[in-house]
């Protein structure tokens, strides 16, 4: 817990032993403690450094600690300039790198040659994401392709909306159902054209990653875009693509059912487990409430409210209550 101030785990348990009593000694701690008469030594003596302990001078050779919100309170705000001259140092270094790439086109853009460096820059562009990321996916892919695609991923921890348009020829591939009914279940957005320009990853509107075409023996390349002045024909592109593309939906109300993870089909009855989150959830009590209630975990219910979503067709839990009631659930 106190490792990000720099404290070891022994001069962690030390303190805490010392909070917890307010002033004890060396033979006390070494008693009570399952670490080393020398490492407790040890984590006293760098507890005093730190200034969280100080020693009676009396003979009875007490360790005592001030209060927490004083001393750690320094430490944490000294941590805090440490971290922010780091951030200073990264911009500083962005600037540098920016610079240093004025050789490729007024440092607008930068050339990624080979598999391993444009997969490397595909995950980072995705890391940059804090809203949105949207792409094109061509047929075949020329660097990432869909099922080692670290976007998915990225989007589930991180909250961000993905919009994909891919080409009609990736139906042809027989495992495709599977894949786009993962994705879309996932809460990703895919829409389908005939065919598209290019592939090419954007995030924010403000960095892209272009995969460039190129013949079969050649190497790989592409074109990392940073230029706002350069992004605004791509963003528009997506823009323009994605409204006239053909939007894919999770499996309707009539249709199959989506499958359990287990490959098993859905019910058309719920089980007793999912019917009780259902019914909290119609009576209006939050995901929180519900799991207090049930007695699960908060990530459980999560995921058992999107496996209704998953088994309902739905995209939001308004059409999950409506189809839930077409389904005879409630």
């Amino acid at each position: 817990m106190l490792a990000g101030l720099g404290l070891s785990s022994v001069e962690e348990d030390v303190y805490q032993h010392l909070v917890d009593r307010g002033e004890t000694t060396t033979a006390a701690l070494r008693t009570a403690l399952d670490h080393p008469p020398e490492a407790i030594t040890a984590a006293l003596a760098g507890l005093a450094r730190h200034g969280l302990v100080t020693t009676a001078p009396d003979e009875s050779g007490s360790h005592v600690v001030g209060p927490p919100t004083i001393t750690l309170g320094s430490m944490l705000a000294a941590r805090r300039d440490e971290l922010r001259q780091v951030e200073l140092a990264v911009t500083e270094l962005a600037e540098r790198h920016r610079a240093a790439a004025s050789r490729d086109l007024g440092g607008l853009i930068e050339i990624v040659t080979g598999l391993q460096p444009i997969s490397r820059r595909f995950l980072q562009v995705l890391e940059s994401a804090d809203h949105q990321i949207c792409g094109f996916t061509k047929t075949p892919p020329i660097a990432v392709g869909p099922r080692d695609n670290p976007a998915e991923p990225v989007v589930a921890r991180r909250g961000l909306r993905m919009r994909t348009v891919i080409e009609q020829s990736y139906l042809a591939d027989p495992d495709s159902t599977i894949d786009i009914d993962q994705s879309l279940g996932r809460g990703q957005e895919i829409a389908i054209v005939a065919e598209l320009p290019v592939s090419m990853v954007i995030a924010d509107s403000a960095i892209a990653l272009v995969p460039l075409l190129v013949g079969p023996q050649e190497t790989p390349r592409a074109v990392l875009i940073s230029s706002s002045g350069l992004l605004s024909p791509l963003v528009t592109l997506f823009e323009k693509t994605w409204a006239d593309a053909y939007p894919l939906r999770p499996r309707a109300a009539g249709e199959a059912p989506v499958p359990y993870a287990d490959g098993s089909p859905g019910p058309a009855r719920l089980s007793s487990l999912d019917a009780k989150i259902l019914d909290l959830l119609l009576a209006g009590l939050t995901d929180r409430a519900v799991a207090n209630n049930i007695g699960l975990s908060l990530r459980t219910v999560t995921r058992r409210i999107r496996h209704l979503m998953d088994l309902a067709g739905a995209d939001n839990r308004i059409q999950l209550g409506w189809r839930a009631a077409q389904r005879g659930w409630i």
